[in-house]
């Protein structure tokens, strides 16, 4: 199993880019870690880790399933990543865009779920303890510009995004420029999020729809740690019943 999972690894990817991206006594440590293929579009930009790292903190096309098997991920980066914890992880086949002068910054225990596209010509901020499930997309910028025909006004077309912590991102999820989500937000599947969500200050939302809307409080993700001993405790009350 050890040999199987060796072989699993993308090592000139690993080596390759630990050392040419990182200082050397960063870099040895390879904490990025790759598996299957990936295609580097470009690497101009900056790396800044303000975290401890070990090897393989940073992982990259290990998240993957039966409905998502592994394809390459494609990964520009010409701008800023910030990393301020660990883990995390990118799923296979996600598409990583960075443009000159733009920033995404991740926060610990990310998870961001097979064929999912992040791409930023301003800033992007993910928090900590974020699970972003399959085919998803965060855009902060309309990337063409509209003139308002009337006033000849020409609006910016890049706003940053801020995700907070404690994030569930349903599947098929696009978030906007523009869009700041509150602590312990739940996004159902295939909602647009486009606006600022937490100048009401509110926490505990969860999202739907298109443009998504607030449609429940008080809730909270049970994550997958938590999840096979609640199923059994909640089984045997059924039982009892």
């Amino acid at each position: 199993m050890k040999l199987l999972n060796f072989f699993k690894h993308n090592w000139f990817a690993i080596l390759y880019f630990n050392f040419k991206m990182l200082p050397f006594k960063q870099a040895i440590k390879l904490p990025f870690d790759f598996y299957g293929r990936i295609k580097f579009k470009s690497l101009t930009g900056n790396i800044i880790i303000n975290t401890n790292i070990n090897r393989g903190c940073f992982q990259f096309g290990l998240a993957e399933s039966e409905i998502f098997p592994q394809s390459p991920i494609i990964f520009s980066l010409k701008g800023n990543l910030i990393l301020t914890g660990t883990p995390i992880c990118i799923g296979s086949g996600s598409v990583i865009e960075i443009n000159k002068n733009a920033t995404v910054e991740f926060g610990s225990d990310v998870l961001i779920a097979p064929r999912n596209k992040i791409i930023s010509r301003k800033m992007i901020k993910f928090g900590s303890h974020i699970s972003m499930s399959w085919e998803g997309q965060v855009f902060d910028s309309n990337f063409h510009y509209m003139r308002n025909i009337k006033t000849n006004a020409i609006p910016p077309i890049n706003k940053e995004i801020i995700i907070g912590n404690n994030i569930w991102i349903g599947n098929r999820v696009t978030i906007n420029k523009g869009t700041k989500l509150p602590d312990y937000t739940i996004i159902a599947s295939n909602s647009l999020c486009n606006k600022d969500y937490q100048k009401n200050d509110k926490q505990y939302i969860t999202l739907a729809g298109s443009p998504a809307q607030i449609v429940t409080e008080g809730y909270e993700r049970i994550f997958e740690s938590l999840e096979p001993e609640l199923t059994k405790t909640l089984s045997e009350n059924e039982n009892n019943k």
